[in-house]
């Protein structure tokens, strides 16, 4: 647009959603709009005049680009960000040079995350390993009961013997329906950007829903505050993952569950205690899948597993402690939507 009023093209620059910077002609911050300073998590006057370096998470494809300015070309691709809280983000990246009448003045580049889309798919890839593996092995453990049963029938203990056979095979048909459906929601989910969500809303769902499907068990919550957070539709699995996880695994004729909620400089800590066996320190990565026997033994189960990478998605965190009397509290931090 001719004689447009070069205000215009700098509003423009700041007040779009993307992630931009402009870098002059030695690789520095030169500019760079709010999306991207949020997204980086720096304040403008710390990062202006800083080599664009600090922000490469990947040397390779950082001196790549450096080439394609160099040799004056547009370069677009698949890059790493790095940032100030050393977090590692993925996407898709676009630079080009800024000519003015024939001279690089600078450098335009812009970031698209794709870190949640990686997670996801991911996820996916894992669930459905584990799913495989773990079918074969307690298909093996089923097989082995049965043939003790077969061998002596007229046994009285083989009551006892169909009877766990019977409880591995309900545990092998939860365990493939459970996988199956926490596959089919990431399928539908690895696309949508995160947005704020009313997790209270959330919980009270989730929470009449655990009351009916455990009927045995107690759950206690108080009136939780109108509160907001960045998540998306997979919030309430993840939640709900948490909420059978302190049923499914207490040792107690009577699970108890307590949940409750927390709001403190612009996070919110959701916390669900229970009265079970508690969670060894030693344990306690291990129970997320963070780490693993082998390669086939991913963790101690799938809904923990899920749960910790869709929290993870949109940049929350997941542990466990030791609740004051005995049991675990799982806690699940969250930004809060302003």
């Amino acid at each position: 647009m001719e004689g447009t009023d070069p205000e215009v093209y700098r509003e423009a620059f700041r007040s779009t959603d993307i992630p931009m910077l402009i870098a002059d002609t030695n690789f520095a911050f030169r500019d760079i709009n709010d999306a991207g300073l949020d997204f980086l998590g720096y304040e403008y006057d710390e990062i202006i005049g800083e080599p664009v370096g600090l922000i490469a998470g990947n040397e390779e494809a950082y001196y790549e680009i450096i080439e394609h300015m160099l040799d004056e070309e547009t370069w677009s691709g698949e890059f790493m960000v790095r940032r100030t809280d050393d977090r590692v983000v993925y996407g898709n990246g676009f630079a080009t040079p800024i000519v003015v009448e024939g001279d690089v003045e600078g450098f335009l580049a812009f970031f698209l995350d794709t870190t949640k889309q990686r997670q996801y798919e991911n996820v996916s890839e894992v669930l459905s390993r584990l799913l495989r593996h773990d079918l074969r092995n307690e298909l093996n453990v089923v097989y082995g009961y049965t043939q003790q049963v077969a061998s002596r029938i007229d046994d009285e203990e083989a009551l006892e013997e169909l009877q766990l056979v019977q409880d591995k095979v309900l545990d092998i048909v939860h365990k493939s329906e459970r996988a199956r459906d926490l596959r089919d929601l990431l399928e539908r989910s690895h696309d949508r950007s995160n947005r704020p969500v009313r997790l209270d809303v959330v919980l009270q769902k989730k929470i009449v829903d655990a009351t009916i499907e455990f009927p045995d068990a107690e759950f206690e919550s108080g009136n939780f505050p109108k509160v907001k957070v960045i998540a998306d539709d997979l919030l309430g699995e993840a939640i709900e993952c948490l909420l059978e996880n302190a049923v499914a695994h207490n040792d107690k004729e009577t699970p108890q569950v307590e949940v409750t909620l927390e709001r403190e400089d612009g996070y919110v800590s959701l916390h669900v205690a229970d009265n079970g066996p508690g969670v060894p320190e030693q344990q306690r990565d291990l129970i997320f899948g963070r780490e693993e026997y082998d390669q086939l033994h991913h963790g101690t189960g799938i809904s923990l597993f899920f749960a910790d990478n869709v929290i993870s998605s949109y940049n929350g965190d997941l542990w466990v402690e030791d609740n004051e009397d005995e049991g675990s509290v799982f806690c699940i931090r969250l930004e809060e939507e302003q």
